[in-house]
């Protein structure tokens, strides 16, 4: 008996795909561009591999600048304040090359304003650590964070800082 139930089962499958052909779909399967399969609905065709666009140039200067934030209490991670008088350190960790330099070297240097804004100008290019430090005695931990080389002349990071546990 159990034989003939798992015979009628494929029995009941290929009838069921048979029943299928792409004639019969409503609506009928998206045409294929390169055989004329007809088709009411759209087709995405890939044109396949191709030449990836190229990156823009590595600029001669550029601008940092972004708000320090501070994570509110409580389980909601999008509710943050902008965090006063942390501290904002460029670090040059590699050239434009990816040589890494031994020991990094501290570019620029500066704290957020009342609003939690920070800006560093005229940075040259290279691959950079950027360093965040909540002020003194906040209940904030400290962050890092990598940019570099850059290809536009305003890099603009937002960062907000995780309560201590």
């Amino acid at each position: 008996m159990m034989k003939l139930r798992s015979f009628m089962t494929i029995v009941a499958i290929t009838t069921i795909v048979a029943a299928c052909s792409a004639d019969s779909l409503d609506p009928a399967p998206s045409p294929d561009l390169r055989t004329g399969t007809k088709g009411s609905d759209t087709a995405i065709v890939s044109p396949g591999p191709g030449t990836p666009q190229p990156l823009p140039p590595v600029v001669s200067s550029f601008n940092l600048s972004g708000v320090v934030s501070g994570m509110d209490a409580g389980t909601d991670t999008t509710k943050q304040s902008p965090l006063p008088n942390a501290g904002v350190t460029l670090v040059k960790v590699a050239g434009v090359d990816g040589d890494t330099l031994k020991p990094s070297v501290t570019v620029a240097h500066t704290t957020t304003d009342a609003g939690g804004a920070y800006r560093l100008e005229n940075l040259p290019p290279a691959y950079y650590r950027i360093d965040y430090s909540a002020p003194a005695g906040s209940p904030f931990s400290d962050r890092s964070w990598g940019t570099g080389p850059a290809r536009a002349t305003e890099i603009t990071i937002n960062i907000a800082l995780q309560r201590k546990p």
